[in-house]
């Protein structure tokens, strides 16, 4: 808990290859800034090719706040004036929560001087103490760096919902629809159905990607508003790209690093968001590139209308970040011209070519990935495809790390604080994978988990198989591997059936291949319950035929004894006796 005033030291401005918020600079840089918005390139920043950009990114905000002390320094310089405010001045004027009287009537009143519009006044009414005391509340809570625990706080909860309702959607997706046929690119040319709805899902599968790559790296057509804390308005074409955006949260946090602040009482938090922006920055972009094949696989392939599904979710995501930041806002007492005012950087030459770059780079391995994906899994759909999302986080992790050093050399690096930052990332990625191995592995690796998961999910013989998972298992099957590799570490011989060929059972019935798996699943306990009622239809058949037969029997068997009656009637009559018609009596 802070008790005393802090030594925050605004900041110079930031180098060619940094960006920082204005509010933390000192009163030169400010002034160059406003020469900046005013002159833009005739500026003195302008000819070397600063540039002011408003981003509103829930964890470039959060960074700033909370690895430097301006809203601690804020919060203890404004709390120790407020008891002052509420009293009168040296001058004799009221102070600004000065309790002031409120006049009741219209009427002036002479001689008065605070009741010159009014016969009565009533002094007590006129009491502002609630005032000062809630002033005096908040700046104590950002004095004690409330402000920056809850800004860390949202920033968890922020980036832990994104990542997992992308991993949500891998397995809705991707793992519970294997290996379950989906439509294959020789189907769209013998499929009974119109020519354009063929030529439709053919140029959705083939174009999609090139939207995609439009809709999170393309450069907003309409020019961006910016609203300074004086009230003017300025026009900029500021990118606002979603990998823009994400690149320049990584410079921030590298120039933040290079501060007194990071390498002394800000070390852990620098840290802390150095983790944050790894998973934001490699995890995220990794997971988009995989997911978005199969949402437009999945929820597209059946109906044509359910494309909207797609735009939603990538919408929701690319939104999270800024209005993550309206909450973070609202939930600290920020006012209007405030959050324009905290949410301004001003970014270096160097650092802006150096987004620019790596937004190409993360454009063309989304658009390669995807359209790897999609016809890989039109043509083969395995398992093992699984592999493909910790291939593209190393590859995002890999060059997004070693882009800087490539770039700007050894002032990318700042000292102390560099070090601790690169490796906090390179530690986050490696847990991360290992995670997800862990998470994965029933699925990654054949064999493993077998017969529960059988080795024909990796090596599909025929695409009307139905999927063994089931509809929900949770950590299922990750307890499943632990209790493999308990029973391993014990001794426990290896799994003999691996299950490479799946059993009758596991195929789909005649007919169904092609279907959704919620309509198959749909159609397959109508089958079901059809064999079930002629089941009992039979059996009631089978009764009914015992008891014929039961009953012919009994015929039967008084048929011979009316005949054993007959001859021994026929044995015990008189010989000879006839009627007139001469036939015998007996």
């Amino acid at each position: 808990m802070i008790t005393g005033p802090i030594e925050f030291h605004p900041y110079d401005l930031p180098l060619p290859n940094q960006i920082l918020p204005c509010a933390i600079l000192n009163e030169e840089a400010k002034g160059l800034v406003a020469e900046l918005e005013a002159k833009g390139k005739d500026s003195a920043l302008g000819k070397l090719g600063y540039e002011i950009k408003e981003q509103k990114n829930v964890f470039m905000w959060a960074m700033w706040v909370s690895i430097s002390a301006f809203l601690k320094d804020l919060g203890y310089r404004q709390s120790v004036q407020v008891q002052y405010q509420a009293v009168p001045q040296d001058d004799g004027s009221l102070g600004l929560n000065e309790p002031m009287p409120v006049n009741v009537f219209s009427v002036p009143q002479a001689g008065v001087p605070q009741a010159e519009e009014a016969t009565f006044f009533a002094p007590w009414l006129g009491c502002r103490c609630s005032w000062p005391c809630t002033q005096l509340c908040w700046l104590s809570a950002c004095a004690c760096g409330a402000s920056q625990q809850l800004a860390a706080i949202w920033s968890i909860l922020t980036i832990a919902f994104e990542l997992i309702l992308l991993d949500a959607l891998v397995s809705q997706m991707f793992i519970q629809n294997c290996p379950n046929r989906i439509t294959e690119w020789e189907d769209y040319l013998i499929a009974p159905m119109p020519i354009a709805q063929r030529v439709a899902a053919i140029a959705t599968y083939t174009v999609f990607p090139l939207i995609v790559v439009g809709y999170l790296a393309g450069t907003s057509a309409n020019k961006l508003v910016l609203t300074f804390a004086d009230g003017v308005e300025k026009e900029t074409n500021a990118d606002r790209s979603v990998y823009a955006i994400l690149y320049q949260a990584r410079i921030v946090l590298r120039s933040l690093a290079a501060r007194r602040e990071s390498g002394t009482y800000a070390y852990c938090s620098t840290i802390f968001y150095a983790i944050v922006i790894e998973i934001h920055t490699v995890v995220i972009p990794a997971y988009l590139i995989f997911v978005a094949p199969a949402i437009v696989m999945f929820a597209y392939d059946a109906t044509l209308h359910h494309i909207a599904k797609f735009y939603i979710v990538f919408t929701i995501i690319q939104d999270f970040n800024s209005n993550g930041l309206y909450f973070l806002t609202f939930a600290l007492c920020l006012s209007p011209e405030t959050i324009a005012e905290s949410t301004r950087f001003v970014a270096g030459k160097r650092a802006l070519e150096q987004t620019r770059s790596v937004k190409y780079f993360y454009t063309w391995v989304l658009l390669c990935g995807m359209w790897a994906i999609v016809f890989l899994l039109k043509l083969y759909y395995t398992m093992l495809f699984l592999w493909l999302l910790p291939i593209f986080i190393v590859i995002y992790g890999v060059v997004i790390h070693a882009f800087p050093y490539c770039f700007s050399g050894i002032t990318a690096c700042p000292p102390h604080t560099g070090p601790a930052v690169e490796f906090a990332g390179i530690l986050t990625l490696a847990v991360f994978l290992a995670w997800f191995c862990f998470a994965r592995a029933c699925f990654l690796f054949p064999c493993l988990c077998a017969p529960e998961v059988p080795g024909w999910l990796a090596f599909p013989p025929s695409t009307d198989l139905l999927s063994p998972l089931g509809e929900t298992w949770g950590f299922k099957y990750s307890a499943l591997f632990l209790e493999r590799l308990a029973g391993l570490w014990d001794g426990a011989d290896w799994p003999h059936d691996c299950a490479f060929e799946p059993d009758a059972s596991n195929y789909a019935p005649s007919g169904l291949g092609g279907t959704p798996q919620h309509v198959m699943s749909f159609m397959a306990e109508n089958i079901v319950a059809q064999g079930t009622q002629a089941q009992a239809q039979g059996a009631a058949l089978e009764a009914l035929r015992g008891l014929v037969q039961q009953q012919a029997s009994q015929m039967e068997q008084q048929a011979s004894q009316i005949a054993a009656l007959q001859a021994q009637m026929g044995a015990a009559a008189p010989a000879g006796k006839e009627y007139r018609t001469g036939y015998p009596l007996w």
